[in-house]
């Protein structure tokens, strides 16, 4: 019988993808139809992220598409007023953060295609989803870019890893933001400390809303973050905005803790430059948000290779890679 299986399941009136890896007791459920969010994984027995109440209320609940598992931005974060201008052309984003911002786009709330699923013991457990902006005229209304994606999602050796292909099939510069948003289970109010470790060079100052408000520079925080800080009072509705070291290395980011013996380790391409780390007031959960540019980076005053702000041209492809898992502390085996 195969290590690996996925199979496909209805659950509350909802298509869920199940992957599953029985030699490391790792699990992964997604929901294509619901923005195709990853709101479910365990390893080694361990939850690693924050599912919703039920699968239905990420499609029911206001805001729970933002709230549990996995979001995919696009864009990430807030957009003031929901309007920005790139290459001389202005842009109007629905203001879905009533009554100022537009957040986090609508890929995390919308329905994608599966366009397949299997397992294999030299694969791991995959499924393969996609979104056509151009199926949908109203987000071409003010979105005119028929940009694609396609995700896969593979679950091989007790490791999650999403494979993001991004691609500009229109005839013009469209802008460019991507980023995810993860809801990490965390203790908090248990007494375990927690700490992280994440390779930042510097600190961005925001509002709590992750507005940007000046320049970035070297913190106490980012450079504890680099050796490891303590994140055990880190505010509820607390927010960071990081930015990551450009070395040679793609960016590992583990949330240890210690009592537990176990960290959950977070990976991801150099792609992402920045981080944004959040601490949510429903859920006992912590967010890193690995992000392509800056909170409303095409409205800020800095140059575009300081901010992140860029477009994708026509016919161009991008390729983001992340990856999730749980290592043991101690003397215990590793898992990733």
């Amino acid at each position: 019988m195969s290590r690996y299986a996925a199979a496909s399941e209805i659950r509350e009136g909802l298509t869920v993808i199940v992957l599953t890896d029985k030699a490391s007791g790792a699990a992964a459920e997604i929901v294509p139809e619901a923005g195709n969010n990853l709101y479910r994984f365990e390893s080694g027995g361990h939850t690693v992220l924050v599912p919703p109440s039920s699968v239905r209320s990420l499609k029911e609940e206001p805001f729970a598409a933002f709230k549990y598992g996995t979001p995919i931005l696009y864009p990430p974060n807030r957009v003031r007023n929901g309007r920005f201008t790139f290459r001389g052309r202005p842009y109007s984003l629905p203001l879905n953060e009533p009554p100022d911002n537009h957040l986090h786009g609508e890929l995390c709330s919308r329905a994608w295609e599966v366009i397949e699923y299997g397992a294999s013991d030299q694969g791991g457990a995959t499924v393969t989803s996609r979104f056509h902006y151009a199926v949908y005229p109203e987000l071409l209304a003010y979105f005119p870019h028929p940009v694609t994606f396609t995700v896969t999602y593979r679950l091989f050796e007790g490791r999650l890893q999403m494979d993001t292909r991004i691609r500009n099939d229109g005839e013009d510069e469209a802008p460019f933001a991507f980023g995810l948003h993860p809801y990490f289970s965390l203790p908090f109010g248990s007494g375990e400390t927690l700490t992280l470790k994440a390779p930042a060079s510097a600190e961005w100052p925001v509002t709590n809303e992750a507005f940007v408000t000046g320049r970035p520079a070297a913190t106490p925080f980012s450079q504890a973050l680099q050796g490891g800080a303590d994140i055990t009072d880190y505010p509820p509705l607390g927010c960071s905005l990081l930015e990551l070291d450009s070395g040679e290395e793609d960016p590992v980011c583990r949330i240890e803790m210690k009592d537990s013996g176990y960290a959950i380790v977070y990976r991801f391409d150099r792609g992402f430059r920045y981080l944004v780390l959040f601490r949510p007031d429903w859920a006992e959960a912590y967010s890193l948000e690995p992000y392509t540019y800056v909170t409303d980076a095409f409205n800020l005053p800095y140059d575009s290779e300081l901010t992140g702000a860029r477009g994708i041209a026509p016919g161009e492809e991008l390729r983001f890679r992340a990856s999730l898992g749980v290592e043991a502390l101690k003397d215990q085996p590793a898992g990733i």
